[in-house]
């Protein structure tokens, strides 16, 4: 075993010698390590070599991989998914219990795949676009669920389990991220999540910065990653900031959809290379999705799978694979790329049929592909030289987190803060907040203690409630749906709690969403000379805070269930206009038997409470009207008859008449925190409930 491994070394060393020696003509771009700055030089390129081994070894150490190697291994899988087809008016009432009858087909995506893949070796799964590559990969790595499967799939002869997910890293051919983060913090907060907690946080913090030298990310270490709207790093160094979030974790098995897409050749030579010797060094186990590799990547890999249609067109090994065509009729010339060969072959139908034909004939005595499976794989060979525990170790944890809970509320309410004060505390919504600021100011500038003056301040107080209850609703409708894709990665690599993740956002999001109300009631509540007592200005910030947080749950509430922004947002728009209505601004006397709707309105709580605040006191009075001060029609509230006369409106009086005296300030504040306490439960529950149906 060890001769073997150490005969690949030497050929990887030697291949990669020529190769950089023969391909100095063509490769415009060579990616630089530190001290290789003359890319001309073939000894520069061999300093790169070296500082890449040098590099690798600096993790090899305590690697996991190379002390528990894993064989992947394959047989019989099929999958197939549910199609609906149009069915006729008369026939939806029939019954039966047929696929046809009730309105779905079964459509097969793959059929009769087998294969394995060793470690120390790099397996490539080719094929044109659409014939079930990437289906395939999800599979292995249990992205799918388990409707629609069939056949084996094991990690050292057992069947994956939910810890083994750890050990299995999966670099999709989308780059998920979260775009405010720079490629450090990305790589530093993975390392932190997932990196045994044994090690301190000074060394996983240098295994970043070694990932990072490894895949030439030091030069944009502090660059964004970004996303269609914000500017931030190139398609390439996100690619391999992609593939540095996997690599750092030390992950046994790596599976990579694509991972050269978006990168020139040289970047993708150098990547291969990287890849093929963690595998040769640290005994990694490798799985690549590539479609159209150059002949010097196609040189580095060891096993090949080609797929069409999906279905198997061969499987063995990458050097005999043209002899194998030759075999069947198709001879590939000497000095032609044979990646480009076989592309062409499987594009072609009759081609693609003729392969698919020979190789069906080849495994007739084998339907399901076990005894192929067994001919590749290196666990059951003789000259294995690993011991049969380890051959056969089941692939599993002693713990089911590298982080503790309370570690993973702590760094994800660090990298959550950090990514969503730029989505929260945006510049458009704090000049937002300050041009609305401006116009309060100038329409409710010093409002008079005085009666016809009261409806004016009322419809101050009734704004601010509301306001700040739309606008964090809307903004925290979309915070778990934009958030779901990066949550579902994260939680198939078993990086954290669902809980953790949840309370972490909360604790996060929490002094953002307030910064922008409390930005507003300062000014606004002093310049529109509400009530000048500094109490109740404290309690008025208060309760406007407070409103601000509970129309976040509601928000947090829509956003988990539904899982859809557009539709989160119309079902959200009608609740908060329902609450709006029945608050008890608009409509003071419902119908008869309908009286009980206004408490089902969070605004009627917080409105009270505001209200309450301001005239529920004895230094609320309001100076009577003077004749010819109200509009035409409207009677005075001091004009109590002769008898009695008035010169001054007491607070009470104007609550008695906007019927917001039913229930007492302890009352709303205590449903108010109800309302919030019970919609972020909901929240998470309704969360917990759909990351498990996507698992399915």
């Amino acid at each position: 075993m060890d001769q073997i491994e150490n005969d690949q070394i030497v050929t990887i060393t030697e291949t990669e010698i020529d190769s950089s020696s023969s391909s100095l003509s063509n490769e415009k771009t060579l990616t630089k390590f530190e001290g290789s700055d003359d890319i001309n030089d073939p000894m520069a390129q061999l300093k790169r070599s070296a500082k890449r081994t040098e590099l690798i070894q600096s993790t090899e150490k305590g690697s996991t991989s190379a002390k528990n190697p894993v064989y992947v291994e394959w047989h019989g899988i099929n999958y197939s998914i549910p199609i609906d087809h149009k069915k006729s008016w008369l026939n939806k009432f029939g019954k039966s219990d047929s696929n046809l009858e009730t309105g779905k087909n079964l459509q097969t995506i793959i059929e009769n795949i087998h294969g394995c893949a060793n470690p120390g070796e790099v397996l490539a799964i080719m094929g044109p676009s659409g014939c079930g590559k990437t289906t395939l990969l999800n599979l292995l790595g249990d992205r799918v669920g388990s409707k629609g499967v069939q056949g084996t799939v094991t990690l050292n002869g057992h069947k994956p389990t939910k810890s083994a997910k750890r050990f299995v890293a999966y670099c999709t051919q989308d780059d998920i991220f979260f775009p405010h983060l720079t490629v450090k913090e990305t790589l530093s907060f993975t390392a932190r999540l997932r990196l045994p907690r044994e090690m301190s946080r000074r060394d996983k913090l240098k295994q970043v910065e070694n990932t990072m030298a490894l895949l030439n990310l030091t030069k944009c270490a502090n660059t964004i990653i970004g996303d269609h709207r914000t500017r931030g790093v190139s398609g390439g160094e996100r690619k391999r900031t992609n593939i540095a979030s996997e690599l750092l974790t030390d992950p046994s098995v790596i599976l990579l959809d694509e991972p050269t897409s978006g990168l020139d050749s040289s970047l993708a030579l150098e990547l291969t290379k990287i890849l093929k010797e963690f595998a040769v060094k640290q005994k990694k186990t490798i799985i690549m999705v590539i479609h159209q590799p150059s002949s010097q990547v196609f040189e580095s890999f060891d096993k090949l799978m080609l797929m069409a249609d999906g279905q198997m067109v061969y499987f063995g090994e990458r050097a005999d694979v043209v002899d194998y065509l030759a075999d069947q009729g198709f001879k590939c010339h000497p000095n032609f790329n044979p990646a480009d060969y076989i592309l062409e072959l499987l594009n072609d139908n009759t081609t693609k049929k003729k392969l698919l034909n020979a190789y069906a004939h080849k495994i007739r005595d084998d339907p399901t592909g076990k005894k192929m499976v067994e001919q590749y794989s290196r666990r059951s060979r003789t000259d294995n030289q690993l011991s049969n525990t380890i051959l056969n170790a089941p692939v599993t944890s002693g713990r089911r987190w590298e982080a503790t809970f309370f570690q993973q509320v702590s760094i994800l309410t660090e990298r959550t803060f950090k990514q969503s004060r730029k989505v929260i505390l945006s510049k458009v919504d704090v000049c937002q907040t300050i041009a609305l600021i401006i116009v309060c100011l100038v329409v409710w500038l010093q409002i008079p203690f005085a009666e016809g003056n009261i409806f004016d301040r009322v419809g101050s107080i009734f704004f601010c409630s509301v306001f700040w209850s739309f606008h964090p609703m809307i903004g925290s409708i979309s915070s778990f749906p934009l958030d779901l894709v990066m949550l579902s990665k994260e939680r198939q690599s078993r990086s954290y709690r669902l809980l953790s993740y949840y309370l972490s956002k909360q604790i996060a999001e929490l002094p953002l969403v307030m910064f922008n109300p409390a930005l507003f009631i300062i000014p606004v509540y002093w310049a529109s000379n509400l009530l000048p007592d500094f109490g109740r200005f404290v309690a008025y910030l208060i309760v406007i805070l407070l409103g601000t947080i509970t129309a976040q749950s509601i928000g947090y509430f829509f956003g988990a269930t539904l899982l859809n922004v557009q539709k989160s947002i119309s079902v959200s728009m009608v609740f908060m206009l329902a609450s709006m209505l029945l608050g008890g601004f608009y409509i003071k006397h419902l119908p008869a038997g309908l009286f009980w709707l206004k408490y089902l309105s969070f605004v009627k709580y917080s409105y009270s409470l505001l209200m309450q605040i301001q005239f529920d006191t004895p230094k609320a009075q309001f100076r009577c009207a003077k004749p010819g001060e109200l509009p035409a029609g409207q009677l005075s509230m001091c004009d109590t008859g002769p008898d009695a006369p008035m010169s001054n409106i007491s607070g009470a009086t104007v609550l008695e008449s906007e019927g917001l005296n039913d229930l007492p300030w302890y009352a709303n504040l205590i449903v108010l925190l109800g309302f919030c306490i019970v919609m972020r439960v909901l929240a998470y529950y309704s969360l917990r409930k759909n990351s498990r149906r996507n698992k399915e």
